[in-house]
């Protein structure tokens, strides 16, 4: 009889346990999830997360389930990659008033920009036959930033063409900045001469002057197809060269401005930013690199140098200290004309374009500095 009488009763337990267990899993149960530092692609870092259980009743198995986009290599946890993004899920068990910190290691494979918006939160009763759902918000984001080109990927003429530049610089000088006096040689011009200082002394003297702090570099990244078939990672071999160049000139405290057809993939607004040459300032275009979202439809560069460039150029055509650089591997007709027409304004243009060996160089010799960057 006692017998008889466990099953029904057993049944009842469970039913209360169950229907107990459905309206009060989610109650008090957080999830939060953290990314360490951000990195440049290749590097590495960490996704924290964080899950509490603040009351009396346990959780036997909760599944923590998001998604990242397939450029992360989050370790530890299931990954199951689908089209652009990739499912992560973590499996936990947690008693009554648990907290749980876990660290997963992520690899940063891929230039981008990572966010981690929502968290879907799977809970299952200790029979665990019956799935719960919850979802939590999240917000935590993460950039891999493009890498810097080794020294390898370009050849001689392009090493001397960045010093050339960073010479002119040296060259230039600022007459607001007085340094002292020196004595006159042939070389110098009569502007230059200081008379008073000349008459005080047995011979002529000249004004010192400090570098001028004027001279402008202007990145033009174009990301348009360079043709029918080929290897995406000309594109974003495009982005680090940006971002080699921007590294190396801010280093050497020249200002650089970047302006691009490439889309954020926050604002679907065009990838822009004015002259600087700060430590903060390179962060800025690392993160607006990062941003570029190459599934986005762009507008020619052609039209971009025709609208914004070229007007502004011949506004200062009488200025020798701005130097246009075009990183494109594309080289259809309508960029080489624009580019030609903006070079005879300044005087020049240096076109740097990530090509593989099969890849022919179409821009014709002249006022258009054509250098190859091998592509790997």
């Amino acid at each position: 009889m006692q017998i008889i009488l466990i099953i029904p009763i057993a049944f009842f337990i469970f039913y209360i346990y169950r229907s107990y267990f459905k309206r009060k899993w989610s109650e008090n149960l957080s999830a939060t999830l953290t990314f360490g530092s951000d990195i440049v692609e290749g590097g590495d870092t960490v996704l924290k997360e964080v899950i509490s259980n603040r009351k009396r009743l346990g959780i036997p198995f909760l599944e923590v389930r998001f998604q990242v986009g397939k450029g992360l290599e989050v370790e530890n946890g299931q990954n199951v990659t689908v089209s652009d993004r990739t499912n992560i899920t973590d499996i936990f068990s947690l008693r009554h008033y648990e907290k749980i910190t876990r660290t997963l290691p992520v690899h940063g494979a891929r230039r981008g920009y990572y966010e981690v918006l929502s968290t879907s939160l799977v809970g299952y009763d200790m029979i665990g036959a019956v799935e719960h759902y919850a979802l939590r918000d999240q917000n935590t984001s993460l950039y891999v930033y493009p890498m810097v080109l080794p020294n390898d990927r370009f050849d001689v003429s392009f090493s001397k063409m960045l010093g050339d530049v960073v010479t002119r610089r040296f060259l230039q000088e600022d007459v607001f900045t007085f340094r002292g006096i020196r004595d006159y040689t042939t070389q110098d011009t009569v502007s230059s001469i200081n008379w008073k200082a000349s008459a005080a002394s047995a011979g002529l003297k000249v004004n010192l002057h400090d570098p001028t702090s004027s001279q402008e570099i202007v990145l033009l990244l174009n990301v348009e197809d360079p043709s029918v078939l080929y290897d995406s990672e000309l594109l974003e071999d495009s982005i680090r060269l940006v971002m080699s160049l921007t590294t190396f000139f801010i280093s050497k405290h020249i200002p650089v401005r970047l302006i691009s057809n490439a889309r954020d993939i926050i604002s679907g607004d065009e990838i822009e930013e004015n002259s600087g040459n700060s430590d903060d300032h390179r962060r800025r275009i690392a993160m607006d690199l990062a941003r570029i979202d190459l599934t986005r439809d762009v507008r020619p560069m052609s039209e971009i140098l025709l609208d914004r460039v070229i007007p502004k150029a011949r506004l200062g055509s009488s200025q020798s200290d701005v130097t246009y650089m075009l990183i494109s591997s594309c080289q259809r007709d309508d960029i080489i004309r624009a580019a030609g027409e903006l070079a005879d304004i300044n005087g020049s243009l240096i076109w740097l374009s990530p090509l593989t060996p099969s890849m022919e160089v179409r821009v014709p010799e002249g006022r258009i500095q054509f250098h190859k960057v091998k592509h790997e």
